[in-house]
């Protein structure tokens, strides 16, 4: 509120320095250059005259160049002048003056809220789920700027700056939490003057460094997190298998089945075409249990599932069925390194994730460093293609800003069109766009927040960051002596039957006319909690 005043003080110096200034050199000029005197008044009415361009009253005609040059620029000042005044004084004066002014305190009419100090990428998902919970958010945000744009977006906002000892805390007893999003140091002192306001509530606090864990939790928080590594957490968990493996207990299946992740090219037979048209059960002895398509993960495939084009399947099968599935679709390289573009804070700690279970990485950066394979501008086709693109498992971009990661897709999707691309985003809103140029997997450091935070504050996980596919066994009693069309059981409960073992033999060839009979063992998949909603739907069928 002050940059408006002081500029409104300066421009009235100024005019009153400038028409003092003008109203001599007049009077000097017309005594020496024109034979003319003008006292100091008369010299100060033409200069206000003129510099506010409206008009002449006893002066208008000059005889000596130099005077007429003088005056000819002073009118050109004057004009310039005054179109300056308007946007750059006028009308952010007018403006301080007219809006609404920003509570400079928590509010006294909400209670049970959550106190969220300081606005960024990292909790904007959080709160968006909050609202649909209609849980209460107040924003305790230091940039005005960015307190009137949330203000506008409907967000209850409180202005207050900690430098400049604005910021007061009384009433935080009535929140329900406090999360602490701003600089580190910030959050210790807000913390602690929560605590010391009586606040004893649940604090979380998100830190940028990690060696600021312990001096913040000794401040008073409950918690702290550090979501740059949970984001690097999250995509080495979808990079590498050996984290996180896409399906398992695969190996109750026997040691001849495998996994595997193939490509739908967008020219493809079975693109565009549903699970039911293609039977690929019966054409191949695959088992399609999940696929990515535009960043969503569809762990539950029905019949009517559509195979879009693009789209990365996971299936289930022995060497020769998974065979003839890719002479279908395009098998994607297990054997590749995985290649890490960006050596940020997150890039740094997923290569330290990734090796330490053994995955060999190999790295891209534009700044050098010690580690880097190639040192280089990640968005030049010749320094991707010296890395080794076309040769690797998937690549990972973990660049610092949304634009770079953008552009960056595109570039790469162009080059290698089946190499799996997964990204980090800054801002959720851009998590569409990211796939919309053609990455296969994409996560924000909001939507990490949110599932840091989201079990705390509202006693579960709002955003799963990708829901694994378990395979499980099954007694056949409650379906014994039906044939599998009539079990229905993905319509009951959502889970894929992949297998029968009759007799030691396991069967992957299923027809939906095949009759279950007493001791078959059933081998089924699902994502999420479909294993519990089976289990629950069949007590029965739990194995001894």
């Amino acid at each position: 509120m002050r940059r408006p005043f002081n500029r409104l003080f300066l421009l009235f110096g100024f005019l009153v320095v400038t028409l003092i200034v003008v109203a001599v050199t007049y009077m000097v000029g017309m005594h020496y250059l024109e034979d003319q005197e003008r006292d100091f008044w008369s010299a100060l009415e033409w200069a206000s005259e003129t510099l506010t361009t409206t008009g002449y009253g006893n002066d208008a005609h000059w005889e000596n160049p130099l005077m007429i040059v003088f005056v000819a620029a002073v009118q050109f000042f004057g004009l310039m002048v005054t179109l300056s005044i308007v946007p750059i004084v006028l009308i952010p004066w007018f403006e301080s003056r007219f809006e609404a002014r920003l509570p400079q305190t928590l509010p006294d009419n909400i209670d049970d809220f959550v106190l969220i100090y300081r606005w960024g990428p990292a909790v904007s998902s959080l709160v968006t789920d909050m609202d649909r919970q209609n849980i209460p958010a107040v924003i305790l945000e230091e940039n005005e700027s960015r307190a009137r744009w949330l203000r506008d977006r409907g967000l209850e906002v409180v202005y207050a700056s900690l430098e400049e000892g604005q910021l007061e805390l009384r009433g935080v007893e009535r929140c329900r939490a406090l999360i602490a999003a701003g600089l580190d140091h910030d959050n210790a002192t807000v913390i602690t003057m929560a605590r010391q306001r009586g606040f004893v509530g649940p604090i979380y606090a998100l830190v940028d460094t990690p060696k600021h864990r312990r001096p913040i939790l000794l401040s008073g928080a409950d918690a702290v997190y550090s979501p740059m590594h949970s984001l690097a957490a999250g995509l080495a968990a979808r990079a590498s298998e050996r984290i996180a493996p896409r399906v398992t207990g695969v190996q109750q299946l026997g040691d001849d089945f495998e996994i595997a992740e193939l490509r739908i090219p967008p020219g493809s037979s079975v693109a565009g075409k549903s699970l039911a048209e293609l039977d690929l059960r019966g054409r191949t002895g695959a088992t399609v249990v999940a696929q990515w398509v535009g960043g969503e993960f569809l762990g539950h495939p029905s019949p009517s599932t559509v195979l879009e084009p693009g789209a990365l399947i996971i299936a289930l099968g022995n060497e020769a069925a998974l065979a003839r599935l890719g002479e279908l679709a395009t098998p994607l390289d297990r054997s590749g390194p995985l290649v890490v573009i960006g050596f940020g804070e997150v890039g740094q700690k997923l290569v330290e994730m990734l090796e330490s279970v053994g995955e060999r990485v190999l790295v891209l950066a534009r700044d050098a460093h010690e580690r880097l394979d190639v040192c280089g501008d990640a968005l030049d086709p010749q320094v991707l293609d010296g890395i080794g693109l076309a040769r690797a498992r998937a690549v990972i971009l973990a660049f610092s800003d949304d634009s770079t990661t953008l552009f960056s897709v595109t570039i790469i999707r162009d080059m290698v069109p089946n190499l799996p691309i997964i990204a980090s985003v800054d801002r959720a809103e851009n998590v569409q766009r990211v796939h919309t140029a053609g990455a296969d997997f994409a996560l924000s450091i909001s939507q990490v927040t949110a599932q840091l935070l989201g079990g705390k504050l509202f006693g579960e996980q709002f955003i799963a960051v990708e829901p694994r596919v378990r395979v499980f066994d099954a007694e056949v009693t409650p379906f014994a002596r039906m044939s599998l069309r009539d079990t229905r059981i993905f319509e009951r409960c959502g889970c894929t039957l992949v297998a029968v073992e009759r007799g030691g033999n396991i069967d992957l060839q299923l027809s939906p006319d095949m009759v279950l009979k007493a001791g078959d063992i059933l081998y089924l998949c699902g994502a999420g909690e479909a294993r519990e909603r089976f289990f629950e739907l069949f007590p029965s069928a739990m194995p001894e």
